[in-house]
């Protein structure tokens, strides 16, 4: 059976949903509970980041497993079991008695949750139902992730003030595995169409399957991902120890989770903003961008600033770095193809691990100096490496007119 006219734009609907929820619970709200469990177990802050550092390493060591079985298996079913995970996952944490608990379940059911309801599945079902387009419809379906860390922070503040953190993760529990495990099996009714669609060129790379061996020879595979690296730990070194940063700084909790919100917005901003362009414009030059704007961020956290400081750090921040998700989805899959997306995204997520040392790195750097400065200095300057590398990126098949496929296998 067919699918219905527009259906395709029905999933970025649904991945907008889902990102939201699993990003703006696992994600963008880790940073609140943060102040609560440095209280109720009594550890330090780079300890606590154990927690956020073992949910992103396991993330990567399974994003090539599972992002293989996209490319093989129905999606309905994966993203269930991640709603599943993602659920229970939650309500365990509620009943967490030592922080030992919090890194178990951190480092096991959470990131099974995250990538089958979060960025990996969405933006692999994505590019399996639009050639055309891609671009926006990515850039589109990225918002979630944004959404999510608009709206879900500010619930969560309100929810621990009024439940303390244990009673909130087990709501969370409940809401997420309530609106996300019906809303998928209704939706996920129909497989995408094959490539056989496109002509010239483009059909070459969609229909083309890569081998992991092929993937990971290929320099356009490591250009992209070494560069977004740094981006990756400067946005963790900030975002996760914001909560912790605005106590150092004299502000409450709600002003932490007003700043996320902010960051948030911008990047609904940036990601519609690089989207749209990443079908139009260089690659590159997107990406220059990207680490420019950061670097001015980093520089506004830097020191002791004041609130109108904060903001305009944050809204430079979430507009830069929302840029990631969709320039990451277009410049793979204007390579790639489509048909190894999953896997290729998979072994992007394994390599972009290691800028989960961002989070644990500026607890630490705290930890020794009573300051988050050296952590910011050190982020500014971990950039300048992926502006150049970045010069070397090969073109994409769609913006290329000799040689397009050879350029992703150079």
């Amino acid at each position: 059976m067919s699918s219905p006219p527009y259906y395709r734009w029905l999933i970025v609907a649904l991945t907008l949903v889902n990102q939201a929820l699993a990003l703006g619970i696992l994600i963008y709200s880790f940073a609140l509970f943060v102040v609560p469990w440095l209280d109720h177990f009594e550890i330090a802050r780079s300890q606590v980041m154990l927690a956020i550092l073992a949910f992103q390493v396991t993330a990567g060591l399974l994003s090539p497993v599972l992002g293989r079985l996209m490319d093989h298996f129905v999606m309905r079913r994966l993203v269930i079991v991640g709603a599943l995970s993602m659920g229970l996952g939650l309500a365990l944490l509620s009943l967490a008695t030592q922080f030992w608990q919090i890194i178990l379940i951190y480092s096991t059911l959470l990131p099974i949750g995250m990538l089958l309801c979060g960025t990996l599945a969405s933006q692999t079902m994505v590019s399996k139902w639009f050639t055309g387009n891609r671009g926006l419809a990515i850039g589109l379906s990225a918002m979630g992730t944004s959404i999510g860390g608009l709206i879900i922070p500010m619930v969560i503040i309100e929810l621990i003030a009024r439940h303390e953190w244990q009673d909130t993760m087990l709501i969370l529990s409940v809401v997420s595995t309530v609106i996300l495990i019906p809303l998928n099996l209704f939706v996920l009714r129909f497989e995408p169409p094959s490539a056989g669609g496109e002509s010239g060129s483009a059909q070459l790379v969609d229909s083309r399957t890569w081998t992991s061996r092929e993937i990971l020879a290929s320099k356009t595979f490591w250009i992209p991902v070494l560069a977004l690296i740094p981006i990756n730990a400067a946005f963790g070194g900030v975002q996760f120890n914001l909560g912790a940063y605005m106590s150092d700084l004299g502000y409450g909790q709600s002003f932490a989770a007003q700043l996320i919100a902010v960051t948030s917005f911008m990047m609904i901003v940036g990601k519609l903003f690089f989207g749209a362009l990443g079908d139009h414009m260089d690659h590159r030059k997107l990406y220059w961008l990207m680490a420019v704007l950061l670097i001015v961020a980093l520089s506004f956290y830097e020191g002791s600033p004041g609130k109108p400081e904060l903001v305009l750090a944050a809204c430079i921040q979430g507009f830069a770095t929302g840029g990631v998700m969709p320039m990451m989805g277009i410049m793979y899959s204007a390579r790639f193809g489509t048909l190894s997306f999953g896997r290729v995204l998979g072994y992007v997520n394994l390599v972009i691990m290691v800028g989960s040392f961002g989070s644990i790195f500026s607890g630490w750097v705290f930890d020794m100096t009573q300051s988050y400065d050296v952590a910011f200095w050190i982020f500014m300057a971990l950039l300048l490496p992926g502006v150049i590398i970045m010069f070397f990126l090969p073109a994409s098949v769609d913006s290329s007119t000799e040689g397009k496929t050879k350029a992703a296998q150079s």
